[in-house]
C-alpha cells in the first residue's frame, strides 16, 4: 500500500522526514500542500488527518500521523531493519530524545523565530532572534566536541532532524 507524506519538499521537517524514510528503505508518496496561497493545510479533509495543520503528515494506510520527529521515529521503529537510527536501548532512546526535544524546541524555534517575520511579513531581522540562534548553534559544537554525532557513535534521526535545517541538505 502506497504511504504518502503531505507537506512541502523545502520545508526542513518535510526533508528529514524524507531522507529518513530513504534511509530505512521506504519510498513515500509526496503530496504537495500548498499552505501559502491556497491554505490546502487548513481545509477539511488536512483536518481530518492533522488538527493541528502543520506539514508534515504521514498518511500509511489511514494512519495518520504529524510532526516530523514523531514520523521519522515510527518509519525506523515500524520499518527499519535494525535500531540503529533510532534505539531500542532505553538511555540510547533518551539522548536521541533529548536532542529531538533541543532541535524542537530550542534551535528549531529560534530559526522560526528568527526567519519567518522576513519571510512572510518582510520584517528586517531582530538581532537578539539572530544571538539566540547563535547560542543554539554554540550549543551544537559543545555537543559535538566529544562525538561525530549528536546522539552517540553513529548516525541518528538527532542528525538527520538538525542537519535538515541547513536549507542546502539534500534528499
Amino acid at each position: 500500500m502506497p504511504k504518502f507524506l503531505h507537506g512541502v519538499e523545502r520545508s526542513p521537517p518535510v526533508r528529514a522526514v524524507l531522507i529518513t524514510a530513504r534511509a530505512v528503505g521506504v519510498h513515500l508518496d509526496v503530496r504537495s500542500v500548498d499552505i501559502i496561497d491556497k491554505m490546502e493545510n487548513k481545509s477539511e479533509g488536512y483536518l481530518k488527518m492533522n488538527p493541528a495543520h502543520t506539514v508534515p503528515t504521514l498518511d500509511d494506510d489511514g494512519f495518520y500521523l504529524w510532526e516530523s520527529r514523531a514520523i521519522m521515529a515510527y518509519l525506523v521503529s515500524r520499518y527499519a531493519k535494525d535500531d540503529q537510527l533510532y534505539p531500542k536501548d532505553v538511555k540510547q532512546r533518551a539522548t536521541v530524545d533529548t536532542i529531538l526535544h533541543f532541535d524542537n524546541g530550542s534551535l528549531w524555534s529560534s530559526i522560526t523565530r528568527y526567519f519567518l517575520p522576513q519571510f512572510f511579513k518582510k520584517q528586517c531581522p531582530v538581532a537578539e532572534d539572530a544571538e539566540a540562534i547563535k547560542d543554539k548553534l554554540t550549543t551544537l559544537e559543545r555537543i559535538l566536541s566529544d562525538s561525530p554525532y549528536l546522539a552517540g557513535n553513529h548516525l541518528t534521526i538527532a542528525d538527520i532532524s538538525v542537519v535538515t535545517r541547513d536549507r542546502k541538505s539534500v534528499v
